[in-house]
Order: C-alpha cells, then structure tokens, then sequence
C-alpha cells in the first residue's frame, strides 16, 4: 500500500492579532494555530478548546522533605565571569599552585568536550582577572589538575604536563617518559610523589626523585563487564589509590600487587533497588577515602575494607505544574495541560512500580532499607567533595530541584554537621585556599550566569560548636519532626514505609474517609487494601468506587482505570456425602479380574498401586488373599 504524499505547508508568518473587524485569512489562520499547536501554545485572547480545564495538575505523594542540618546565614559571594565573548558552560577541575587559582573549564562553543574535561584557565586574584593560559598548552584537553607547591600538574592529551605557576614554564611527560597510555583520567599527590590513572586502568606513579613515570605491575582492573564505561574517578590517599567507573570501585596500595574490589560495600544497607553510581572521591590524606554516589556519601578505611554508608532519602513528591514556561502574551492549549497530567500520571506510576518491585526483591530475601525513613542527614546525591584540613565541603543535588545544588560542611574529627547554604546551579568541582571556598558550577541551560564564585569560608567554619549537629538521626528525633507533618503527609511516608494499617488510622479512621476526602487520599486508601498492604480486596473495591463516583476526571481515577472490581469468589462445591465402608465382597467382586475367587499380586497392585505388597493381609502365606483375609484386612484400614 502506497501513502499519498503529505502537502507541505507554506512558511508561517506570525502576526500580531490586535482584535477588532480585521481578522487573518482563513487558510493562514489554520496554518498559524497548527504551527502554535505544535509548540503547546495558542495565539494570545483565544480561549483554549473546550476540553482544556486550564488547571494545572497539583503535585502528587507531597511529603515536604525533612530538614535535618541548620541553614547558615546566607554568606558572602563573589562571582568571577568570564569574558564576555566566551561563553562558559561549566568548571570541570580547580586547583591552587602559586598565586594563581588554576582551572578545567569547559566553553559552551566547544561541544565535542565531555563532561569532566576542558581548556586550561587561569584566575589571578591580585588583578581578579580570569584569562585562558597562553601557550603551547591552550588548546590541550585538560582531565585533571593537582597543586602541589609552586607547579601546577596537568593530565592532558597524550600524557602529563607541569608548568612552572610563577615562571610559566612548561614540561611534558609522555612516552619517553613511561607514560605508555594517552588518556588520563586525573592526576594525585602521593606520600613522596604522585600518580595518575588511564582511562583503561593502567597506572603509573612518578617519585620524587624520579624523572620517569613507572607503571605500576599485576593485572588491570576491568572498567565494567556489563557497560562500556571507562575509569573516569580517581582519587588517591597516602599509599592508596581508588578508581571508580559507574557503579564499580576498586582501590590499590600502591606498593601491593593488585587492585582490590569495593563496590559491593557501597550497597551495604542501601534503600536503593540499584546500585551506587561513584560521582567523586576525596582522599581523607590518612589512607582512607570519601566516596561521592548518586545514593549518597561513603567513608572507606582501606586498611580494613570498612565502609561507613550515609544514604540520603529518596524523594516520594512528583512535582505538579505545566513544566514548560510560555511566553508572555501566549496562552497553553489542552495539549499541553495533557502533557502536563501525563508527566504527573508517569511519576505516580513509577513510585508504585518502585514500591511492588520493593515487595518483590523483599520477598526474593533481598535486604532492603526502608526507602522513606531517613538514616542519614544529607539532602541528595553527592556530587563534589573536598577535604579542607579538618573540614569536609560537600556538594549535593537539592531536593528541591534537580538543577539546584547545596554545599554542606562537615567536621570530620567529630562526625558533625555544620551546616549548608544553596546556590542555583549544579556543582561540578571544589577548591580552597586560607580564606575563601572557590565553586565551579555547570550551565546548561545557558542563562548567563556566573560558574565560578568565591564564598568567604571564614563565618561558615567559625560556628560555634553548640549549634553542629550529631551525625546520626535518633527514633525521637525522627518521632517529631513526623507529628509536625499534616495527616496526608504523614499518611503518604506511611504507605511508602509499608505500614498500611497506619495509612487508615490517618485518612480513614472510623473505617470510612472524611467528607470531601481528595482523589489522592481515596488512592491511598485503596491501594492500602491491596495485595502488598492490607490484602482485603472488598474494602479496596470500596474506596476505588468511591473515587471514581466522587471524581471522574481526576488523574487518579484514570490510574484506576485498568484496576478491575475484584470477582466474587466461587461458590463452594458441596460437600461430598460420607461412603459406606467397602466390604469384601464388594471389592472381590470389582477387584477379582480372573474370577478365582482371591486377589493375587498383580491384581493387588491394579488397585492399591505399582508398590502395594501382599504380605500385610496374606496371614497363610498362599501369595494371594482370600475374601477372609480382604475382610481382616479392610476392618484394619484407616478411614
């Protein structure tokens, strides 16, 4: 079957419709709606189609996060831009070596950069000027910097390059130097040296007294056998050395022979139905390592394999709202107010999905954490670390939204939280010097602001110690900051908690919801009453009836709409009247196949089975029984 070909339409041109007699062509006006259409938008002072409800859908499972650590006063940045005419998507790496604060940085006219690489930069407080490093070096892709003194470490392309930070000068390490690889993942100061890393995990280290690199002996660890990922985290902590691929981890002293598996600590009392994604690494500088994942943050003691695990909460809320922004003067049409309940429908499908595979793995005996009870303080996925003395920056994901990020400072020594402030974009990478905390951030989007800015550390680290916060959240704790939740909120972590009974207590509890109930509790309640909660399919019926009677259009009850009112169960067959005890001569007479008036060995077995014996009734030892020993032996049978 052959399709007619589809007509093109003529370019559009838009117009301003500023009302009264005159009104555009018929046709135009047809193409110009389509074209708007296609972009969710309708033109301005139309009233959108009448099936449009102009209403927004409202956020789903709302539980508000839970603040754990205290907010500092909102304190002092300063903000470093980058010429006007580069444009500046984001700063990979930082470091201090001389009087210069060196970086990775990543323009936006660049695309063929992947992320955690960039062109070398340079930032010279004295004059606060920001300006590419010129030279031989400029256009190399630079993978990773390390201070260390008064030169300035490099890997680059085909190898590693130092530069003098007072003199500029510059001096490469290549082939010639024991540097067989050309793809470096990231540099790092060793006790009495440094080390760098492949992409495929060859590594190499270099002494301080050495001019050549020498490349460390034993097998190579595989970045992933189930993905194509290469190292791409590397850290190091006096002997040791970790790398980290996806959710692999491995580590090394550098004087052993081999690298040692990790990631499966990582997983170690996870709520998480996948494994940790490593996104950063920090040596603690005594052998051990902090480890930055997508489920949160890590401790590692590499002497022992120890891992301490601090996961932060999964978020339960599916944010509500268009999710698109229209120009000023526009109006959406019913599409996008569709799109809009799709995306929110998607979420709650997806939270329910996680919640039978939960059941599932449990059931499987997979041991899984609660995934709503909080068992640590940390906001989000970690995505930038840096050890500063007796201090740790953390950078994380905010919950309250994926472009926005927090810095958290932590006093190692104690186990404290200190505290954390916000900034409004995602943060890539971390330095200090004596006085400020510099942050490099990634624009995506492009919206023109700073990617650099410099936070006066000195207010933040001066805290009194009576305001730090204990590590760990007590029951009473926890206890609290719940009873200060609303009962829908609360009754949304309870479901997600697996405690369904609680859910009815909050939402419905003398057996029937409160009048004007919303949609979202009416769903609650009913999938308490589902196989995972209550497991009581008449009183599920109940309330999904309950929903769709009370609000037909509600996403809610379109997420019901496949869930069938449960069949009544089938009536019992009757019960069978009790037999009449067999006699003998009744079984002779149907058992008897060769009419000799006895059962034999073969007829014995035709009736009571291949392995029936002869000897229990056969009292003359004939092989056969006779309708005498049949009868001694049916009165002895058990009913």
């Amino acid at each position: 079957m052959i399709l007619p070909a589809r007509r093109r339409l003529a370019p559009v041109r838009v117009c301003v419709w500023r009302g009264g007699s005159a009104s555009l062509p018929d046709v135009k006006l047809r193409r110009l709606l389509f074209a708007l259409s296609v972009l969710g938008l309708s033109l301005p002072g139309r009233a959108a189609p009448a099936k449009s409800t102009n209403v927004p859908p409202a956020d789903a499972f709302a539980l508000r996060p839970l603040e754990w650590i205290p907010q500092f006063p909102a304190p002092r940045l300063l903000p470093a831009w980058f010429p006007r005419d580069v444009p500046v998507r984001s700063v990979e790496h930082l470091a201090f070596a001389g009087p210069r604060l060196w970086l990775a940085v990543r323009p936006r006219a660049e695309t063929n950069l992947a992320a955690g690489s960039g062109r070398l930069w340079a930032f010279s407080p004295e004059v606060n000027r920001l300006e590419a490093f010129p030279g031989a070096i400029t256009n190399e892709t630079v993978t990773g910097l390390v201070g260390q003194g008064g030169q300035i470490w490099l890997a680059v392309d085909g190898g590693v390059a130092t530069i003098d930070a007072t003199a500029l000068t510059i001096r490469g390490f290549g082939q010639p130097q024991g540097l067989v690889a050309t793809n470096f993942v990231g540099l790092e100061l060793l006790d009495g040296g440094l080390a760098t890393l492949s992409r495929n995990g060859g590594l190499f280290t270099l002494s301080a007294t050495a001019t050549n690199f020498s490349r460390a002996t034993g097998p190579v660890p595989a970045p992933n056998r189930t993905a194509a990922e290469p190292w791409n985290i590397f850290a190091a902590s006096k002997h040791w050395v970790l790398a980290g691929a996806g959710t692999n981890l491995v580590l090394r002293n550098t004087l052993g022979p081999q690298w040692l598996p990790g990631a499966a600590e990582l997983d170690r009392g996870s709520p998480r139905l996948s494994p940790p994604r490593v996104q950063c690494a920090e040596g603690d500088g005594e052998g051990g390592f902090w480890i930055g994942t997508d489920a949160g943050l890590h401790w590692l003691d590499s002497d022992t394999g120890q891992m301490e695990n601090r996961f932060a909460p999964l978020p339960l809320k599916v944010p509500g709202g268009m999710g698109v922004k229209a120009a000023p003067g526009f109006q959406l049409t019913a599409a996008a107010y569709r799109q809009a309940q799709d995306r929110v429908m998607n979420g709650v499908r997806e939270r329910m999905r996680d919640r039978a595979r939960r059941a599932r793995a449990v059931s499987e005996g997979r041991s899984l954490a609660n995934w709503v009870q909080p068992t640590s303080r940390l906001p989000g996925p970690v995505t930038a670390l840096l050890r500063d003395q007796t201090w740790l920056w953390v950078a994380c994901a905010d919950f309250n939204g994926p472009q926005r990020s927090r810095i958290l400072l932590y006093h190692r020594p104690s186990r404290r939280w200190v505290g954390w402030f916000p900034l409004g974009l995602p943060v890539r990478s971390l330095a200090a010097d004596s006085r400020n905390l510099w942050v490099g951030m990634e624009d995506a989007a492009g919206g023109g602001v700073p990617v650099l800015v410099a936070v006066d550390k000195l207010p933040l680290i001066s805290q009194p110690q009576g305001r730090w916060t204990r590590e760990t959240i007590s029951p009473e704790e926890l206890g609290q900051r719940l009873a200060a939740l609303g009962a829908k909120e609360r009754a949304v972590y309870a479901f997600f908690a697996g405690d369904p009974a609680k859910v009815v207590e909050l939402l419905a509890p003398d057996g029937t919801p409160a009048p004007g109930a919303d949609a979202e509790s009416l769903f609650l309640l009913a999938f308490a009453h589902d196989s995972l909660g209550l497991n009581q399919p008449d009183r599920m019926d109940g309330f999904l009836s309950r929903l769709r009677s009370a609000y037909p259009d509600s996403l809610f009850t379109e997420l019901t709409a496949q869930v069938r009112p449960r069949l009544a169960a089938p009536a019992p067959p009757p019960a069978e009247e009790p037999k009449e005890p067999e006699t003998a001569e009744a079984v002779m007479e149907r058992r008897d196949l060769n009419g000799d008036g006895k059962l034999n060995a073969v007829e014995l077995r035709l009736w009571l089975g291949a392995e029936a014996p002869v000897a229990p009734a056969d009292s003359n030892g004939d092989g056969v029984w006779d309708r005498t020993e049949l009868a001694a032996w049916l009165a002895q049978r058990k009913p």
